[in-house]
């Protein structure tokens, strides 16, 4: 299948070598036209991790790959789905009987929209071709084919089997549902939860504190995909909890990363420079919070999370606000 991936950050490349090795006629989408040059040119690994790209992988900054290509992955901050989708548009790029596959992870903070309502806004009437892609799967291990597991999310099966006979091999496994809603959510408000895993490392609390901030996390995050419309199960599978402990435990992940060089004292803007990349989690702490105030639901881990990193709270007596709040029944 002839396939246009979006984004040559470490997922989006990553996940562009996957399919190109599977088979397929792949074309990985970069914005910024010198790097795109540079990646084509030299092929060079576009993170730390892995091998450099297949030579015969094609890096552009066209639009030419759009309009043939039979399958378009979005892998691109969420912040900046919109404005991608929207550049799209205006070049005359149709997505009209082409599978959509998402494997961005977020929530719009202007309108806490999902990311596949988000493309289904710009491209009016292709909620039903959207295919969500999550779970538990770093970059820096998926290159290293390290066994993984992910779900693939559409409204319908046979649209989710479609992603799932795309990317499935002996090294990334992938599974089918239709809750896209849970899936998007799951891996949304997930990073919220890594990030203030990162806050409690960083103040040197130890495994009980964040086996607290996991498993309650686990109950806000459920909590708000349910009333979102999501079902609760979705959030015992990979797209949750799955994705949950690997986000809020690995030395991989970006979010804990910045959650913990706030804990040890440095300012959020000071933690995202030092970090050199996106940390989806520190937009992903405004939806969430914004959701849980439009919702009218009790988020406390969110709520004390977003104080630290926007209201100015010192993280000791976040977590103090934490432990002190009225008991109540689990």
């Amino acid at each position: 299948m002839k396939i246009t991936v979006l984004g040559a950050g470490s997922w989006g490349a990553t996940l562009a070598v996957l399919l190109f090795e599977n088979g397929h006629d792949v074309t990985l989408w970069e914005f910024d036209s010198r790097k795109a040059k540079d990646l084509q040119d030299r092929k060079i690994k576009p993170f730390e991790a892995g091998a450099d790209l297949p030579s015969g992988l094609v890096v552009a900054n066209d639009m030419k790959s759009f309009k043939n290509s039979e399958a378009i992955l979005f892998v691109v901050p969420s912040q900046h789905m919109r404005s991608v989708c929207t550049l799209l548009k205006n070049n005359g790029i149709s997505f009209d009987g082409k599978l959509i596959i998402s494997a961005t992870k977020g929530i719009e903070n202007k309108t806490l929209l999902r990311m596949s309502e988000v493309i289904d806004e710009v491209f009016d009437g292709v909620y039903k071709n959207i295919v969500v892609l999550s779970g538990p799967s770093h970059a820096e291990e998926v290159c290293r084919k390290i066994p993984t597991a992910v779900t693939s999310a559409a409204i319908n099966l046979e649209t989710a089997e479609k992603c799932r006979m795309l990317f499935m091999n002996g090294y990334f496994r992938v599974y089918n549902q239709t809750d896209v809603v849970g899936v998007e959510t799951g891996a949304a408000l997930k990073n919220v939860f890594a990030i203030a895993s990162g806050i409690v490392d960083g103040l040197k609390y130890g495994d009980n504190t964040k086996a607290a901030i996991v498993s309650r996390g686990l109950k806000e995050l459920s909590k708000v995909g349910v009333a979102l419309g999501g079902r609760e199960q979705t959030f015992y599978g990979l797209s949750g909890v799955g994705d949950l402990m690997v986000t809020c435990f690995s030395k991989h992940s970006r979010n804990r990363a910045v959650g913990q060089a706030v804990g040890e004292g440095k300012s959020l803007d000071e933690a995202e420079k030092s970090l050199g990349m996106v940390a989806e989690g520190v937009k992903n702490t405004v939806s969430a919070y914004e959701i849980g105030k439009k919702l009218n639901i009790e988020l406390p881990i969110i709520n004390e999370t977003y104080a630290v990193l926007f209201e100015g709270k010192d993280p000791l007596e976040a977590v103090n606000s934490l432990m002190t709040r009225c008991p109540v029944r689990e």
